[in-house]
């Protein structure tokens, strides 16, 4: 008899080990899991954007943006984050008709994954700031706190004047690894646009 009960103490106490063991691993995993937020140029003004992740996971996106064209860019916000989830990457075709608002999703759900707690990928941020002919627009990829490259993109910058601050600030930003630097001289207004387009990128992470 009293080599039953001690088979039966044991498993008991075995089992309890074991349930207590899994509830902790259950634990950790519900822990990994975060909401993002992120936020970016759509065609019609901000596109912000909810995402949760579990580790490197894409579990859900969500899409708000008031100002998209009903039909069209409202196409994109409903079909884009399931595909987003499905790829798990925002490394998708946009949704055909709808270039700027898909690109604006893209690049908001990236700036929520950016700043993942945790996270030392190298992930590409984007910024819109006015220049001097229109917007400039920059894609910033840091890694950590660290920039490693920009690029500036500003089609109505003045050929041979704003064109130069468009190719040369982008390097000097990374180089400095800060907006801090003084501009390119007779571009001041170009210069400003991609420094302050890097700041809205780099803010996005917050």
């Amino acid at each position: 008899m009293k080599k039953v009960l001690t088979i039966v103490l044991v498993f008991a106490l075995s089992f309890g080990f074991l349930t207590i063991v899994n509830n902790m691993g259950n634990t950790d995993t519900a822990s990994e899991q975060q909401t993002l937020t992120g936020t970016a140029e759509g065609f019609g003004g901000d596109i912000n954007v909810t995402v949760v992740v579990n580790g490197e996971d894409i579990i859900s996106v969500e899409v708000t943006a008031d100002g998209e064209t009903q039909g069209i860019g409202s196409m994109a916000i409903d079909e884009l984050p399931a595909l987003i989830v499905e790829a798990d990457s925002a490394e998708v075709e946009g949704v055909s008709g709808a270039t700027y608002t898909s690109d604006g999703i893209k690049a908001a759900v990236r700036n929520a994954l950016s700043s993942k707690q945790g996270s030392e990928e190298e992930v590409t941020l984007t910024g819109t700031a006015e220049g001097f002919g229109g917007d400039v627009t920059v894609n910033v990829v840091v890694k950590g706190d660290d920039i490693i490259s920009v690029e500036a993109i500003g089609e109505d910058e003045t050929e041979g004047i704003g064109s130069v601050a468009l190719v040369e600030l982008p390097a000097l930003i990374a180089e400095a690894d800060s907006t801090d630097i003084d501009g390119v001289s007779g571009a001041t207004y170009t210069s400003d646009g991609i420094k302050a387009a890097v700041r809205n990128a780099l803010e996005s992470r917050q």
